[in-house]
């Protein structure tokens, strides 16, 4: 793309770190050597994203969102409709017979993904009339307000999957002790992150509470209770005031500021429950 670039990889051994920073370190010096320049190509750090490996669905949307960028961004000539004629993307490869096709793409789960079993000229043929469908669809929708919604979906969060693959990456988190998460950079994601980490602790502090989510709407909106949790969550996780108030139905923010001195000196008689909150932190945000 025109300002960045997309990569959708699979990592067999948990190295990505190591992989990004050689590819990206390698490209530079090769691109500055080529043209003549010095000093960094890319602009901060890179963002990666999970992909859901237990539905294939997302797999195919994180591909298609990738092979129809250019469409997207209205990079294609206004006569043309076809993927292929856009040089920099590794779609036209995927035309090719693997005899001529460069040899480090893997294009057997893209193609699965698109119900597509095996790579030959049929096969690449139906791939080709599919992604081309997904083009004119691309180029009829996206000026309108709900498809652009929709495809920047694909680029928020830091996860692309289920509800279930989400709490399933937090798990890992947390079962690392949070060093992870400091080493996210990217604010987005890093605000989603937490914002995800945040849902599920709320989860387990209102259990600790023997509260139910449908009742905090009925409570007062400074229900010690509401205290409690709301200070807890700010003192550990970086999420804002609107985001506490509206969950826990605390009606202005203000109220979570007033939350966090409750949480750090509470009367006598919550310093039992406040102690269980704290038995399940693993790690801060």
């Amino acid at each position: 793309m025109s300002t960045h670039y997309h990569l959708l990889v699979e990592t067999p051994e948990p190295n990505l770190v190591d992989g990004m920073k050689w590819f990206q370190g390698t490209f530079t010096q090769r691109h500055n050597s080529s043209h003549g320049n010095w000093g960094h190509l890319f602009q901060g750090r890179y963002k990666a994203k999970v992909i859901d490996d237990d539905d294939p669905s997302y797999f195919r949307r994180a591909a298609n969102y990738i092979h129809l960028n250019p469409a997207a961004a209205g990079l294609l000539d206004r006569r043309e409709t076809d993927l292929a004629q856009y040089a920099w993307s590794s779609y036209p490869e995927y035309l090719k017979p693997p005899s001529k096709r460069i040899s480090w793409l893997y294009v057997d789960r893209v193609l699965l993904c698109h119900k597509i079993v095996a790579d030959t000229a049929k096969g690449r043929k139906a791939f080709e009339a599919a992604m081309n469908l997904n083009v004119l669809w691309v180029l009829e929708n996206r000026h309108k307000n709900s498809w652009k919604k929709e495809w920047r979906q694909h680029e928020r969060g830091w996860v692309h999957g289920s509800q279930e693959c989400r709490d399933r990456m937090i798990a890992l988190l947390q079962e690392g002790g949070g060093g992870p998460v400091k080493r996210i950079y990217d604010g987005e994601q890093r605000r989603s992150y937490l914002k995800a980490a945040a849902e599920a602790y709320l989860d387990k502090g209102l259990r600790i509470m023997q509260l139910n989510p449908s009742e905090l709407a009925r409570m007062k909106k400074g229900d010690a209770r509401k205290l409690l949790l709301a200070g807890w969550l700010k003192a550990h996780f970086t999420v804002s005031n609107e985001w506490l108030s509206a969950t826990l139905s605390m009606g202005h923010p203000t109220r979570v500021s007033l939350a966090h001195r409750f949480y750090r000196d509470p009367p006598k008689e919550w310093n039992s429950r406040r102690a269980k909150l704290e038995k399940l932190i693993t790690f801060t945000g």
